[in-house]
């Protein structure tokens, strides 16, 4: 379909696009899709799109154009034409305004529409800003019938969400220009506009009539959407929508102040039908959170006061709180008020006490219908959390009542979680137990509120738990689920007691709460001894996961290095249990993880939880000390196979994460008294020698004794499991013990893994990433003896392994589209991450491989080369962890290794000079400064060693040479780019930028001087001598070499260049047009 489309070509296209979206036959759906992608991926694309939107033949045929225009636009480094874009958007009007369509088809053309107009909001034609005006021209819709008002205010609204999002356009900086200039010229004209037509609405019409309906809908969600605006830059993140302040700007303030606003929103909330009532909760939402230095004194406690005055009138309406959206978003509302309001204002507002409240028992009411409002209890307990962390610094004398309604509410709390066991298991509803993330985060909020009237919460607790565990211990002869209802009810209580014990604040201590806290322990602890004497007979999932929960609040308050001695705590446990010492308390805790591990071996999720609490115990330095001399860890240290801890012996997935943290654990254990005591280190590997052995005698005879499934499972285990144990191995002498191990009699069963099962990739996987870490030098473990051999031998074993695995892996073809990544990319990057390592280890000295004639070090960038050769196209751009150890690796080899591409096609050479430029302008910082030290690399290299008359460097300096002369444009391109992230973007490494810019600049002077003529060009008259004078000052002082000195002149310059274009360098004035898209094109073409 080459040139402008015939009616033929247009019918067909038309076929197409119904066998697209509504074909039943899956071959012509994919004859369409290959078509359409072919027309999609044509040069004249957006021509053809252009000319089938105005034709308009049928409504998927506009669909599929309008798809296709949206996915062009957003495509890197695309330049399109001031004048396609205006033509796009005028098409696109010019059918919303005159055809009516489907909702889907007018959503897809609203999208491509304000596509456009971000795209083109600094563009010009015939010196005006006709993007910009598309606001007015859609404000003509609103003067016509119900319908098209409607259409215009869904488009208004779906621009300013456009605007918005920072994910649309790749600069930081343009988004927060294109954002300001928005807010300053538009934002508050259409906050009016929905204002006005919100009064302008009778509710009676909106609730009777549904094009009145539909219209109040698009004006909310454009006032909406004018509210959640970026107004100061900072793209803020969903995670900060419920704890962040509304930045208005202060031209807004008259909006503001008015004492109709909130009061009209209440009203609408309470009248309108549910799903409007929703956006006006919202928009309450929003303007509950404005900033209070909007204010004066006098008129935020006004607002304040409009705002209390609401939330009663809400309660006591509370007709619209039976609808769980409505109700959501009003426990939004309520989280929201402690955010921006001090709780000395709160309580200084008229009628506080009856507010107060009624807040508390409509927060005891959600408590107690637990089933209706189990997504909304977040925000209320977060609201009475706010509150109560701020009653020590209350300073108002009046009344906060929060002694009497805070321990309420946690009895409430408490008393709902054990009505609730009942209801799961009786109806079926999801359990709160088995979603830890969301019971944590509750459990957390509760911890600051139980800690109000703590001794009344304590008393009630232990009372209930007294109850719980008579009612548990005389269980016999039960059926099962009121046995599970006994074990949940204890399960909620010790998880209650658990986040009692992690309120402990260390800045409000007192004897009397830390005694309470010994008590609430003593009685778990009792409750534990009966656990796990029934483990024998019947255990309980949740209740283990209870215990894990207080055991990790215990270790983070009353175990480690931040506890103040001497404390209540252990005083009370010494009169009840006889643990007067931290290391007795130690041991029930290691104790239960032995058990934990052996008993709950095949569940999963209480081994992953019970392995964190090992790890996060084994992480502290005076805790893993005491740790180290308890009885059970050194049964621990020499017991740890799959007979002691059956966990061991499943190798799931799931399971291959816990145990690199279980020898990770055990790892920083055995360093504590290890020292040089090799014979107790073997003495630990000892399990582990017995797993490698048993593997090496079935790979050796090739028979195995169960199957060959097993022997895979079992290599990727060990794997994992000395992958851990290298981690924790921080030490030189102790890793040295475990090189002498590993080296050389174990170490070549990981390449057999490698080259026998190269197509399994959960095998490759582990055992690259267990090769990774041996190799890398951390704490410069790796430093061997100077008499040692051992980094010259590790290095020839990695790059026997590396070529002999790198060839499998190149030979494997016919890999699906979805298991590419898997099977071929992840091993690739991994094999990239462990030659950098090796490389930069600093434990070898490359030069010994040279004089003796050995080729391993060659052998090693040749298969990287293979490698990166093999590699599909676009791979580095969609991979970002492939990008990432490819870009590492190329400045390690770039930095002491470029002499090795000597014998290298200059072809690869330029492919790799094109990844550099292209990783330059990568959004990842790493990435971008690694591009940028390669670069350096490679220019410096180049000046250094122009004179250069040995044969292997004269080599590669030829070849540099040449590219210089013959395919420069490569570098032609990275001055460009770096320059264009100079002037246009948010340069973050602006020093790294600097280093390479002046060898290009140095190695392409005409073109630097060319590139300055056309951006002085296409300034303003007036502004070209200023430009001309900072690129002047940008070389003033700078000589032609590469020394150090001239190097930081050069960046200083820079650093005053930067700084100087972006003061002058600004919007284009309308008065200079095609300004913008004619710098695009400087740098995009």
């Amino acid at each position: 379909m080459n040139g402008l489309m015939d009616d033929q070509q247009l019918q067909q296209l038309v076929i197409f696009c119904e066998q697209l979206y509504q074909g039943s036959n899956p071959n012509d759906r994919r004859q369409a899709e290959s078509v359409l992608n072919e027309l999609m991926n044509s040069p004249d694309a957006i021509d053809k799109c252009i000319q089938i939107l105005k034709r308009a033949p049928s409504s998927y045929t506009v669909l599929w154009c309008s798809s296709c225009l949206m996915r062009l636009l957003q495509r890197d480094r695309l330049f399109v034409l001031t004048e396609k874009k205006l033509e796009i958007r005028n098409t696109c009007l010019n059918y919303l305004a005159t055809q009516p369509s489907e909702m889907f088809l007018m959503q897809s053309l609203t999208r491509l529409l304000v596509k456009v107009i971000k795209l083109g909001w600094f563009e010009t034609v015939n010196e005006d800003y006709v993007f910009r005006k598309t606001i007015n021209d859609v404000q003509l819709f609103l003067k016509r019938d119900a319908a098209s008002c409607t259409v215009g205010i869904y488009i208004l609204s779906c621009l300013i969400d456009e605007i918005n999002e920072s994910s649309t356009v790749r600069s930081l900086v343009r988004q927060r220009k294109i954002v300001s200039s928005f807010r300053d010229e538009s934002l508050k004209s259409l906050f009016t506009l929905g204002l006005t037509s919100v009064k302008q609405l009778p509710v009676s019409t909106v609730n009777n009539d549904h094009g009145s309906g539909k219209l109040m809908e698009n004006v909310l969600q454009l006032l909406l959407s004018c509210l959640t605006f970026d107004f100061i830059g900072t793209a803020p993140e969903e995670s900060t929508d419920d704890t962040g302040t509304l930045q208005i700007p202060t031209s807004w303030r008259i909006a503001f102040v008015s004492e109709d606003l909130l009061p009209m929103f209440y009203d609408l909330a309470i009248s309108l039908p549910s799903k409007l009532s929703e956006k006006a909760f919202q928009i309450l939402v929003q303007l509950v959170s404005v900033r209070r230095s909007l204010f004066s004194t006098v008129e935020r406690k006004k607002y304040l006061q409009s705002i209390m005055d609401g939330i009663k009138k809400v309660l006591d309406n509370g007709s619209r709180l039976s609808e769980p959206a409505c109700y959501h978003q009003f426990c939004r509302l309520l989280a929201k008020l402690k955010c921006n309001y001090q709780l000395n204002e709160l309580v200084d507002i008229d009628g506080y006490e009856s507010i107060i409240d009624t807040i508390a028992k409509f927060t005891i009411s959600s408590l107690d219908n637990w089933h209706f409002s189990a997504n909304s209890i977040h925000y209320l307990l977060s609201l009475w959390q706010r509150l109560s962390t701020a009653v020590p610094y209350v300073k108002n004398e009046k009344e906060h009542y929060l002694f009497i309604y805070a321990p309420q509410i946690s009895k409430t709390f408490l008393k709902s979680r054990l009505e609730m066991v009942l209801g799961v298991l009786r109806d079926g509803l999801d359990d709160p137990l088995d979603d830890l993330g969301t019971l944590h985060q509750q459990l957390d909020l509760l911890s600051t509120i139980i800690r109000i009237e703590y001794a009344s919460n304590c008393t009630t607790v232990i009372n209930l738990l007294e109850e719980a565990v008579t009612a548990f211990q005389n269980a016999t002869n039960l059926s099962l689920q009121n046995l599970t209802i006994l074990e949940n009810r204890l399960t909620w209580i010790i998880l209650i007691i658990g986040s009692m014990i992690g309120g402990r604040v260390s800045f409000q201590v007192n004897d009397e709460n830390d005694a309470l806290d010994g008590r609430l322990i003593c009685s778990v602890l009792r409750v534990l001894q009966i656990s796990d004497n029934r483990l024998e007979q019947h255990g309980s999932k949740n209740l283990e996961i209870g215990f894990i929960y207080f055991f990790d609040q215990f270790r983070r308050i009353y175990i480690g290095e931040q506890v103040n001695r001497p404390s209540q705590v252990y005083k009370i446990l010494a009169e009840n249990l006889g643990l007067a010492e931290e290391s007795m308390l130690l041991n029930i805790l290691v104790n239960k993880i032995i058990t934990n591990l052996k008993y709950w071996s095949k569940s999963t999720e209480i081994v992953d939880e019970t392995m964190q609490l090992f790890n996060n115990l084994s992480i502290g330095y005076t805790c893993v000390r005491k740790m180290s001399k308890l009885d059970a860890i050194k049964l621990m240290l020499a017991n740890h196979n799959a007979d002691h801890f059956p966990f061991l012996g499943n190798y799931s997935p799931e399971c291959l994460k816990t145990r690199r943290t279980f020898y990770q654990a055990l790892g920083r254990i055995l360093l504590v008294d290890l020292g040089e005591d090799e014979e107790k280190f073997l003495e630990f590997m000892k399990p582990l020698t017995e797993a490698v052995d048993q593997i090496i005698q079935q790979l050796a005879a090739n028979q195995f004794a169960f199957s060959e499934e097993q022997v895979k499972m079992q290599t990727v285990g060990l794997s994992c499991d000395l992958r851990g144990l290298a981690l924790s191995l921080t030490n030189k002498s102790c890793f040295s013990m475990f090189f002498d191990w590993l080296y050389p009699k174990y170490m070549p069963i990981f390449g057999a893994a490698l080259n026998r099962w190269t197509n399994c990739s959960h095998i490759t996987s582990a055992v690259l990433k267990f090769v990774a870490e041996v190799v890398v030098n951390k704490s410069q473990r790796l430093m061997f003896e100077v008499s040692s051999p051992n980094g010259i031998l590790l290095f020839r074993e990695i790059s026997k392994l590396l070529c002999d695995y790198g060839e499998r892996l190149l030979s494997l073809r016919d890999i699906p589209d979805d298991r590419l990544y898997e099977s071929k990319l992840k091993p690739i990057s991994i094999c990239f991450n462990i030659l950098r390592s090796a490389l930069a280890g600093g434990y070898v000295n490359f030069g010994v491989f040279k004089l003796y004639g050995d080729e391993c070090h060659m052998n090693a960038v040749n298969m990287f080369i293979k490698l990166l050769g093999n590699l599909p196209d676009r791979a580095l751009i969609e991979y970002p962890k492939l990008s990432s150890s490819y870009y590492a690796l190329m400045d390690v080899v770039t930095q002491d290794h470029l002499t090795m591409l000597g014998n290298v096609d200059a072809s690869v050479i330029v492919y790799m000079l094109s990844t550099l430029s292209e990783g330059i302008a990568s959004v990842d910082v790493t990435i971008s400064t690694a591009c940028c030290s390669s670069l350096d690399n490679i220019i410096s290299f180049l000046f250094r060693k122009t004179r250069q008359k040995d044969s292997s460097e004269a080599r590669i300096v030829e070849k540099l040479r040449d590219i210089v002369e013959t395919q420069n444009n490569v570098f032609q391109q990275t001055i460009s780019s770096i320059v264009h992230i100079i002037l246009f973007e948010e340069c973050k490494n602006q020093w790294s930028m600097s280093r390479p810019m002046l060898g290009l600049v140095l190695l392409n002077q005409e073109y630097f001087k060319e590139l300055q003529q056309n951006i002085i060009s296409m300034q303003p008259p007036d502004k070209q001598p200023l430009l001309a004078k900072c690129f002047e000052n940008l070389m003033d002082g700078v000589e032609a070499n590469l020394l150090g000195k001239n190097r930081d002149r050069f960046t200083q310059n820079m650093a005053l260049f930067r700084r100087d274009l972006n003061n002058l360098i600004q919007p284009p004035n309308p008065k200079h047009t095609q300004a913008s898209s004619d710098q695009a094109m400087i740098f995009y073409s």
